[in-house]
C-alpha cells in the first residue's frame, strides 16, 4: 500500500485521517510532486529515517545545550532570571540561524525529499523557544494563537516544516485543527500589514494574523518525536501550546515555497484569507555555492 492509499475510499467510512507517515530514510518517499499535492489537500505528513535530519538535530542540540550549560536545556526557565534566559534565547536564535552545519544539514534534507535546494524560496530556519511560564515569555518566545501563515504570506504554495528538539507533551507542543483546513475561520488577515511590521520592528504591533477566535473544537496535539519532521501547509489553522510545567518547549521550523509548484499552479485553497498581496520578500531563493 502507497503512503496515499485509502482502503476505505467509497465505502461509507468516515474520511482518512491526514497524517501520513514516510519512512524517507528507506527511499520510501514518493515523487515531490505528489508530496506537494498530498500537503496542499490538507495532509500531514511525518518524515522518520532522514539521516540529515538526525544531522541537524544534533547540531541544533549541541548549539542550544552550549548556551544554556545545560545537557537539558528545558529547565533553563526554572533556574535562570527571565532576563538572563532570554538572553540566552536570543544568543541561540541567532547561532542557529547562522550555523553553516545546520545549513548544510537542511539544503541536504530538501533534497533527500527530492524538493531541488536551487528551485526553492526558504524563509530562515529558525530556533523557537517557548518557556511553560508566562513570567518567562516575551513577545517573540511565548506561544502563537491560532492562525494560518498563509494569512500572512499570502502564498498558498507555502509549506512549513517543525521539528522538536526536545520530546513534546500533549500540553507542550503545537496544536492544529485538520478540520478547519477547508473552513472558513474569521480572522484579522484583512488589517494586517507586514510593511507595518517591519517598520515597527521591536514595537507592539502583531507578529502575525490571526483568528479571532480559537474554534470550540480542540486542536489536535503533535506529538512527533525529535528526529522526526513534520510537513503541512500553510493554510493550516494552527496554534502554540504550553502548560505551566517548568519544561520549556525547543523546536526548529522553517518555510518554503517551490517554484514548481507556483508554476504548475498547485496550492491550497484560500478560503478565508485576505492579505493584502503575496510577500515573496519573506522568502529568499537559495544560491549555489561558487
Amino acid at each position: 500500500m502507497t503512503p496515499y492509499a485509502n482502503p476505505q475510499a467509497g465505502r461509507g467510512q468516515p474520511p482518512p485521517s491526514p497524517w501520513r507517515i514516510i519512512a524517507a530514510g528507506r527511499g520510501e518517499n514518493p515523487p515531490p510532486e505528489q508530496l506537494s499535492a498530498g500537503l496542499f489537500g490538507g495532509d500531514l505528513i511525518v518524515f522518520r529515517g532522514v539521516d540529515a535530519v538526525q544531522t541537524l538535530l544534533s547540531r541544533a542540540r549541541t548549539i542550544v545545550e552550549a548556551i544554556f550549560e545545560s545537557a537539558n536545556p528545558c529547565l533553563a526557565e526554572g533556574r535562570l532570571p527571565a532576563a538572563a534566559f532570554q538572553d540566552r534565547v536570543r544568543q541561540a536564535r541567532r547561532r542557529v540561524q547562522h550555523d553553516a552545519a545546520i545549513e548544510d544539514a537542511w539544503q541536504q534534507i530538501l533534497a533527500t525529499l527530492g524538493f531541488p535546494p536551487a528551485e526553492m524560496q526558504r524563509d530562515r530556519l529558525r530556533l523557537r523557544v517557548v518557556p511553560s511560564r508566562a513570567g518567562m515569555r516575551s513577545r517573540t518566545s511565548r506561544p502563537l494563537a491560532p492562525h494560518r501563515d498563509s494569512w500572512g504570506s499570502g502564498i498558498m504554495a507555502q509549506i512549513n516544516w517543525w521539528l522538536p528538539l526536545y520530546p513534546l507533551a500533549p500540553t507542550r507542543t503545537m496544536l492544529i485543527w485538520p478540520g478547519r483546513f477547508e473552513q472558513s475561520v474569521d480572522n484579522t488577515s484583512a488589517e494586517w500589514d507586514y510593511e507595518t511590521l517591519m517598520q515597527q520592528r521591536g514595537g507592539d504591533y502583531p507578529l502575525l494574523p490571526v483568528a479571532r477566535a480559537a474554534p470550540p473544537e480542540p486542536g489536535e496535539p503533535v506529538l512527533i518525536e525529535p528526529g522526526e519532521l513534520l510537513a503541512f501547509s500553510a493554510a493550516h489553522l494552527h496554534a502554540g501550546l504550553a502548560d505551566g510545567s517548568g519544561l520549556t518547549r525547543l523546536s526548529l521550523d522553517t518555510r518554503t515555497v517551490w517554484r514548481r509548484d507556483v508554476d504548475e499552479n498547485r496550492g491550497a485553497a484560500n478560503v478565508d484569507g485576505a492579505p493584502r498581496r503575496p510577500h515573496w520578500e519573506m522568502f529568499t531563493r537559495h544560491q549555489e555555492a561558487p
